[in-house]
């Protein structure tokens, strides 16, 4: 009876410290996903779960993180139990679950149409549904948004207007069934030609990001102070020499990481004229605000070059140089093309250090470096066969790629893909394929300076990396426009750079012109010198900001003199 007892209680210690290990390995992933450490966060919930399948949240975070470890059939696996366990949680996990298809990395042309349908079907599906939801049904999705969203749609290649205005739509109707106010537009405040417009900036990335340096830091700086008055909102407690620069160009700068009401309250009483946000669908906090209503007159430019779908978001502000002729077909907001880039772009100061050499970062010291340092996300499966077509022509090169964003199993996914289109040019891919580990500023300027030639992803163009490596290392780009604004960035930055022999009308001729400019080192030589002698047409152009000043003053304007929505009068 002694022996039994005493297995018994020790059968029960063995059971609380699980209970009391897993809930840490829980806390732990928790803090990573914060931090978005993905990789740590999945390796710590698949811990948390050994340890004790009842956890609920774990079960919903590994979920939700299938998207970053490319496996959907690990959200779908990790929704049952987290539904058994938390009944009233099934509306809540069938809204998160609409995201489950949109992944990382695919494994092939064929999957990313699957997970294009899949994902298309599941949100359909649910709007219809959700369209006769009551309002206390619609306010029990509220703290599901900071769940997920739909920002990697666009990177599928594919038309996204009406999905995203099915999403943008629950948003906003979610949020206007928890604070009511942010529904209705506020009123114009007078405009009087003696004072200056009241002009919101709202953002979460008043700091070293691709964001600030593509429009943020722009805007604060060129627009004119005496024409307008700039209320900044910096939606982040992040804080650091940025965000310093911003306070010294700001009328009224407020920070803090505030709930929505908060911030509602707080913006709609500066009673802006119009509110700029330069980016929508990378930040929750963002994305739920620019879903309310805010001012008179809102805005997004393309920091995330997508339509938002938000019935909140009056006009899109774009670039001349990289629309399609039908661009505005892929907008739910109204089109405006902005001078040349419609954006100042504001380079990091370079770094003071030597740039690591290519023998430091393990490169092949006498071959020809091509740069493919976009996220994973950007490199469709359709155009893999880019890279061995190059080095068939082009024997002693090497591709670099990042693995930034990159977990285990997207890393697998996309070299799998890379190992088959090398075979089947009887390549192998380990003979010209290089992995960098992810790299910091110093890290991604240096490696800037190893390359020959910088190759633009397709159907989601470089914007901010291409204005580096002209910028830092005067490199070599290849490009050909995609479909839509987000595939043409480079192409316009190119024709501004009036270096438009980069531009290929298609993929054969994209190879041809990366192989010739691997295969010929004074073309490389002459294309640099192009670069560096027509920087300033891009690094020193204001047009963008001046045409956005034209726009603001026009519209707040003409909205003061008429009785309609601002998207019924302004005209280019």
């Amino acid at each position: 009876m002694a022996a039994e007892l005493e297995f018994f209680f020790q059968e029960a210690a063995a059971k609380k410290s699980n209970t009391a290990f897993a809930k840490g390995w829980q806390k732990l992933a928790l803090k990573k996903n914060e931090e978005k450490d993905r990789q740590a966060a999945i390796a710590a919930l698949h811990h948390a779960l050994a340890l004790n399948p009842t956890l609920e949240t774990s079960w919903q975070l590994l979920g939700l993180l299938s998207g970053y470890d490319s496996r959907p059939e690990v959200a779908e696996e990790a929704c049952r139990p987290a539904v058994s366990l938390r009944t009233d949680w099934e509306l809540g996990i069938r809204y998160l679950s609409i995201t489950r298809h949109l992944l990382y990395s695919y494994r092939d042309a064929a999957e990313v149409e699957e997970c294009y349908q899949r994902f298309k079907a599941d949100l359909l599906d649910f709007y219809s549904d959700f369209q006769n939801f009551s309002t206390e049904k619609k306010k029990s999705l509220y703290s599901w948004l900071l769940t997920t969203n739909t920002f990697l749609l666009p990177y599928l290649g594919k038309e996204t207007r009406n999905l995203q205005q099915c999403y943008g739509t629950i948003l906003h109707e979610v949020l206007t069934s928890v604070f009511p106010e942010g529904k209705e537009r506020p009123p114009l405040p007078p405009v009087d030609p003696n004072r200056r417009l009241r002009i919101g900036i709202l953002s979460e990335h008043f700091w070293e990001h691709t964001v600030w340096k593509l429009m943020l830091h722009g805007w604060l700086k060129h627009l004119n102070k005496e024409e307008f008055e700039l209320y900044v909102y910096s939606v982040s407690d992040r804080n650091n020499s940025c965000t310093e620069i911003a306070k010294t160009y700001a009328y009224k700068f407020v920070q803090g990481n505030h709930p929505p009401d908060w911030w509602l309250k707080q913006i709609r009483s500066d009673r802006l004229h119009l509110i700029l946000f330069p980016e929508i669908g990378m930040s929750f906090t963002v994305l739920m605000l620019a879903a309310l209503r805010l001012a008179p007159i809102q805005c997004m430019s393309w920091g995330h070059p997508d339509t938002s779908g938000l019935p909140t978001i009056d006009y899109f502000l774009s670039s001349e140089l990289m629309e399609p002729t039908d661009g505005e077909n892929h907008y739910t907001e109204k089109l405006v093309q902005l001078k040349n880039l419609g954006i100042f772009f504001s380079p990091l100061p370079q770094d003071p250090r030597p740039p690591i050499t290519r023998e430091e970062f393990g490169l092949k010291k006498n071959a020809v470096i091509y740069g493919c340092l976009q996220s994973v996300f950007k490199y469709l499966p359709q155009f893999d066969t880019i890279y061995p077509e190059i080095a068939a022509l082009v024997p002693n090169c090497q591709f670099i790629f990042l693995t930034t964003m990159m977990s285990k199993n997207t890393r697998r996914r996309f070299e799998a893909r890379l190992e088959q289109s090398f075979a089947e040019k009887n390549l192998d891919y380990r003979d010209y394929c290089f992995f960098s580990r992810p790299l910091n500023f110093y890290g991604f300027t240096s490696m800037l300076h190893c390359l020959d030639v910088f190759l633009d992803s397709i159907e989601w163009s470089g914007g901010n990396s291409t204005l580096e490596a002209l910028y830092y290392a005067q490199l070599p780009i290849v490009t050909t426009p995609g479909r839509f604004m987000r595939g043409r960035h480079t192409a316009g930055i190119l024709t501004l750079l009036e270096i438009p022999e980069l531009i290929a009308p298609d993929i054969p001729a994209y190879i041809q012109k990366a192989a010739e400019l691997g295969q010929n080192p004074e073309y490389r030589q002459y294309i640099r010198q192009k670069v560096h002698q027509n920087l300033p047409k891009v690094f020193a152009d204001q047009a963008g900001i001046r045409s956005l000043e034209d726009f603001i003053r026009t519209t707040v304007r003409e909205f003061a003199a008429s009785k309609c929505s601002p998207d019924q009068f302004w005209t280019q």
